[in-house]
C-alpha cells in the first residue's frame, strides 16, 4: 500500500479514479475530463497536496485538498468499490490529515450526506460536526411585486458579505467560487433593495435551475428575494445547495413550501501545524 501526492497522475487518470471512487454512492457523480477540471478549479484544489492511495500499483482510493489560504477544503474523497472495507479510507484520510498539517493549514472543512458512512470516519480522523446543511428543492408563487436588479462584482462581494455575516456560506459558495460562476459560466447576479441597501442576492445560472449561491440579510429580504425570482423566471422549482438550517433564507423558502432533498453536515477539522524545524 502506498499513498502519494495526486501530480503523480493525469487528469486523465485521476478522472477515472474519480469515477470509480464514486461508484454506488448515494447521489450519482459522473464526471469527464472537463466537467472533473471544473471541480478542481472551482474548488481550488491543490493536487500537489490531494492523496491517492495505491495497493499493489493499483490506484484504488482518491482525497481532493482545496487550499485558500490557511484553509482547506475536503474537494471530493472515496475509495473504488473493489477495495473498499479494507480500512484503506482511514489510511488514506490519516495521510490527507498529515499532508494538511505539513502544508500549515489550520482548519480544514468538508460536507457529507447525513447517512453517509464516511461521517463516521471524519468524526473518528477529528472533524467536529457544525451545522446541517440542506439541498432546498421549490417553486415560489410572487406574493408581491419585487424587481431584481443586475448587481456588479462590487455590489455582489459588498451582499455576499453582509449575508456571509449572518450566515456563513460553505467553500463552494465562498465569493471566489460564485464570482467563477458569473465569469466563465455566465450566470447573472441578481439582488433585492430595501431602500438603498441591497439585502439579498442570487446568482442565477443561464439555464437550469441550480443556484450557485443566494443569501439574505434577513427573512423578510429572503421573502421579497423569492417573490423576484418568481417573477424572473415563473414557475421554475429553484435547487439550492448547502443552505444552512435555519438560516434566513431556509426558513422563508421552507414556509413557502421548499422542501429539503438531501441533508448534509458540515464537518470542520482543527489542525496543529507540524513544526518541520523542531529544536535540537
Amino acid at each position: 500500500m502506498a499513498v502519494v501526492p495526486a501530480t503523480d497522475f493525469t487528469h486523465g487518470e485521476l478522472t477515472a479514479l474519480w469515477n470509480r471512487a464514486y461508484e454506488g454512492y448515494f447521489v450519482p457523480i459522473h464526471f469527464d475530463e472537463q466537467l472533473f477540471a471544473r471541480h478542481l478549479r472551482r474548488a481550488v484544489v491543490d493536487l500537489a497536496l490531494s492523496r491517492v492511495i495505491a495497493v499493489d500499483g493499483l490506484a484504488c482510493g482518491i482525497s481532493l485538498a482545496g487550499r485558500r489560504g490557511l484553509r482547506g477544503y475536503l474537494a471530493g474523497f472515496g475509495i473504488a468499490q473493489t477495495h473498499r472495507r479494507r480500512g484503506l479510507a482511514r489510511q488514506l484520510v490519516e495521510a490527507q490529515a498529515q499532508a494538511w498539517s505539513k502544508a500549515g493549514l489550520h482548519r480544514v472543512f468538508l460536507e457529507v450526506i447525513a447517512q453517509n458512512p464516511a461521517r463516521a470516519l471524519y468524526g473518528q480522523a477529528g472533524f467536529e460536526e457544525l451545522r446541517t446543511l440542506d439541498v432546498l428543492e421549490g417553486s415560489f408563487e410572487a406574493r408581491s411585486a419585487v424587481a431584481a436588479q443586475p448587481l456588479d462584482h462590487a455590489d455582489l462581494a459588498a451582499v455576499h458579505t453582509a449575508c456571509a455575516a449572518v450566515s456563513r456560506p460553505t467553500w463552494r459558495r465562498e465569493l471566489p467560487t460564485v464570482l467563477d460562476a458569473i465569469d466563465r459560466e455566465g450566470a447573472v447576479a441578481l439582488g433585492v433593495t430595501r431602500g438603498t441597501a441591497i439585502v439579498a442576492y442570487a446568482v442565477a445560472p443561464p439555464a437550469g435551475n441550480v443556484l450557485p449561491d443566494a443569501g439574505a440579510i434577513d427573512e423578510a429580504a429572503a421573502h421579497d428575494l423569492l417573490d423576484a425570482l418568481a417573477a424572473v423566471r415563473p414557475g421554475t422549482r429553484w435547487r439550492l445547495v448547502d443552505e444552512p438550517t435555519g438560516s434566513p433564507l431556509f426558513d422563508a423558502a421552507t414556509a413557502r413550501g421548499a422542501a429539503a432533498v438531501i441533508r448534509q453536515i458540515d464537518m470542520a477539522l482543527t489542525i496543529q501545524p507540524v513544526d518541520v524545524h523542531p529544536s535540537p
